[in-house]
């Protein structure tokens, strides 16, 4: 079509096969007060956001033959509020109610054909006292039109508050090219001579999930919950040193709420291959801080579920995240994709197949910062923000652990047996407790 374009290779990488719309990431931000009016939040998020011409961009698929053509997006004047910014109502009261709509928003793919993205004002169903009034904001927009950074960078910037930023705009994207390696061509980070023939090890399957032999049983599921802080913090400490980072106290926890809910991997079919999961990379730089768009990559690693002590599933994860190697990495990736996209789009699509299947990674990781508060909406404080995890396939499962005011909340959405997302989701909690009570006096070091 005049006038389009076509995706860069991290975006058509992030609309998958092509075979099926495919669901979007999204976030939720909770907040306590008296909600706006529709009208008014229109006129907010007209004036925030009506200058940024990333949410003025149509997804369009690609012509025929799919799998030889590229996705293109497609430049437009201007977006219609009124279809982008809509409110839906708890279907009844509470928590549960509450869960229940994000799991069916996050499972909603965006329509092709309009900007990829949509806005909910989420009022809860049948408050009585004004005083303790809740609502909800729920972003969800297409993985290819922007990563999870961006969709934080979009909240906060339509709220007021925050240290050093207020209500400040979204910078809009660039066009964003693929990072080139951070190494030299053919050298790990050791300086020894590595990776000829070794490059496509990454690719190589591991362990699935064990699901049920019926695999019609498995559906999209979603749960979340309030994570204990001071357990949070106690984890990093579990370690000698500065500290785990955020990301290792994720990934550890992850193994080992797998381990509880799925049991030990022994005896399994498959269980002498790794069970691998991967972590999110914000690639960008000071300058690109404020940066919307994707600007990522991803690290895979195996995780630890064949160690039955907490601790040293923590030693283990900062292991291999502080010595990825050869066939894993952001640098990794960036290369895979590299070499998917000289292909063109039916390589990256190849990619997106491999990089989809249950065996592959079929855990997924991710970290988000809030920035600092206090945040409100109208006067309304914000009081939670609640990661919305993207899983298109049976067999895979994303948990995201998001940090704001001193909270600390993991979300999981999962493809699996129902029920499983509230397992996992619970079983984490646990695991940090375990971490945090592996904390003795000598070990009492901030964490970074």
């Amino acid at each position: 079509m005049k006038n389009s374009i076509a995706l860069s290779a991290v975006e058509e990488l992030l609309c998958g096969t092509g075979a099926l719309p495919d669901p979007p990431i999204g976030m939720a931000a909770l907040f306590t007060g008296e909600p706006p009016r529709l009208a008014d939040l229109r006129d907010r998020v007209a004036e925030r956001w009506g200058g940024l011409p990333l949410l003025r961009r149509a997804l369009l698929r690609p012509a025929r033959p799919a799998w030889l053509r590229p996705h293109h997006w497609l430049p437009l004047d201007d977006f219609d509020v009124r279809t982008h910014v809509l409110e839906a109502e708890d279907e009844g009261e509470g928590e549960g109610a509450f869960t229940g709509l994000l799991g069916r928003l996050v499972a909603q793919p965006v329509p092709y054909g309009l900007p990829p993205w949509r806005l909910r004002l989420v009022r809860a169903g049948r408050q009585e006292d004004a005083a303790q009034q809740r609502f909800a904001l729920v972003l969800t927009v297409h993985h290819a039109l922007m990563d999870g950074r961006s969709l934080e960078l979009l909240m906060s910037g339509l709220l007021d508050g925050g240290t050093g930023r207020g209500a400040a705009t979204p910078k809009a994207a660039p066009p964003v090219r693929i990072p080139r390696p951070t190494r030299p061509e053919g050298r790990t980070p050791d300086g020894q001579a590595q990776d000829s023939g070794r490059l496509f090890d990454a690719l190589r399957s591991g362990r699935a999930l064990p699901l049920s032999a019926k695999p019609l049983l498995t559906r999209r599921d979603l749960a979340w919950t309030e994570l204990d802080t001071d357990a949070v913090r106690a984890a990093r400490r579990a370690l000698p040193g500065l500290g785990a980072t955020l990301n290792e106290v994720l990934l550890a926890a992850s193994a080992g709420a797998l381990r509880a809910v799925h049991g030990e991997p022994e005896g399994r079919a498959g269980a002498s291959r790794p069970l691998h999961g991967v972590y999110s990379v914000d690639l960008r730089t000071p300058e690109q801080a404020a940066t919307l768009g994707n600007i990522v990559s991803a690290v895979r690693l195996p995780l630890p579920v064949e160690i039955a002590d907490p601790r040293e599933r923590l030693a283990a994860c900062r292991a291999s995240s502080a010595a990825p190697g050869p066939t894993q990495g952001p640098d990794t990736t960036t290369r895979l994709l590299c070499a998917a996209a000289r292909l063109g789009p039916w390589g990256l699509r190849l990619f997106a197949r491999r990089a989809a299947s249950p065996r592959w990674a079929p855990v997924s990781c991710t970290a988000i910062r809030w920035p600092r508060g206090p945040w409100s909406l109208d006067g309304a404080p914000l009081e939670r923000v609640i990661p919305l995890g993207r899983v298109q396939i049976p067999g895979a499962v994303s948990l995201t652990l998001t940090s704001y005011a001193n909270t600390f909340t993991l979300c999981v959405v999962s493809h699996t047996p129902a029920g499983q997302a509230r397992l996992l989701a619970d079983a984490f909690g646990r695991e940090l407790t375990s971490l945090a009570g592996a904390v003795g006096p000598q070990l009492s070091a901030p964490a970074r």
